[in-house]
């Protein structure tokens, strides 16, 4: 029998389509393409999406559905103002943020994954960087290691950088040093250390003039003008040893010291 071109055309058509039709009634065509990392292979975490696979084409709806972490804490750790942050690409970010001088895109929310869920993470490896609001959100709904906080606490960007209250004129260098004054009035109370919350200032500790850091006391606030009143309002509660580390404090009290500090900054920024 001899195929005509008008058979072979009409054979092909009906091999095509058809394959397709058994393939959509099997559950197995699709239009769309599908994003999925790979996983982890060993560990407690076997057969759970690895981070590290995430890549700029993913939206955060991607991160969102894969990783199971809230659309709208995404759109809080990264600032996503567009309406539909599910649909935001992650290449956008580096655009974004390039301002800051520093590695934050499309790494970063491999960083914020890892740290999120509690996946292992090479800190050596992963040398990138979280926005405040980021690092703020993690403290507060991760479970955070000794070793994550000491990376975060270099790996965030520091307010003074561009993006965050640019109009604030942060000082690099005071006039001078202050050290802990011993004739300032301590709060009333006595002992001034509520909750049996205590501490010691590091001995050599020599803190950067009006800039609020990992070594300021609560001494230092006062040193530098604030209002006590003001402090206490700001800690919601009453001010404890002058001479305890604020950070210190800060996590015996389990309150997120990025955010405090950012709030104690805005006073200092006041009276200097």
């Amino acid at each position: 029998m001899k195929i005509t071109p008008r058979l072979m055309a009409i054979f092909v058509v009906v091999v095509l389509f058809g394959g397709i039709l058994v393939s959509m009634a099997l559950g197995e065509w699709t239009t769309k393409s599908t994003k999925e990392p790979i996983k982890f292979t060993e560990g407690e975490f076997t057969g759970q999406y690895n981070p590290a696979d995430i890549r700029g084409s993913y939206t955060f709806g991607d991160v969102s559905r894969l990783f199971e972490i809230p659309l709208d804490q995404l759109a809080v750790a990264f600032r996503v103002s567009e309406p539909d942050v599910a649909a935001v690409s992650l290449k956008t970010l580096e655009e974004k943020f390039v301002d800051l001088g520093v590695d934050l895109g499309n790494s970063s929310v491999r960083l914020f994954v890892n740290l999120y869920r509690g996946y292992p993470l090479e800190f050596s490896v992963e040398d990138s960087y979280l926005l405040p609001e980021a690092t703020a959100l993690l403290e507060e709904k991760a479970s955070l290691s000794p070793e994550a906080l000491a990376y975060l606490e270099s790996h965030t960007v520091n307010e003074a950088q561009g993006l965050v209250a640019p109009e604030v004129n942060i000082k690099t260098q005071g006039p001078e040093l202050f050290p802990v004054s011993t004739s300032q009035a301590k709060p009333s109370g006595g002992g001034g250390n509520p909750g049996g919350v205590s501490g010691t200032p590091d001995p050599e500790h020599t803190p950067e003039a009006y800039k609020v850091a990992g070594k300021t006391t609560f001494q230092n606030l006062l040193d530098w003008g604030v209002n006590q009143e003001d402090i206490e309002k700001t800690i919601g509660k009453p001010l404890p040893s002058l001479n305890l580390i604020i950070k210190d404090w800060a996590t015996t009290q389990s309150l997120s010291f990025s955010t405090l500090k950012s709030q104690l900054q805005a006073l200092v920024d006041v009276v200097k």
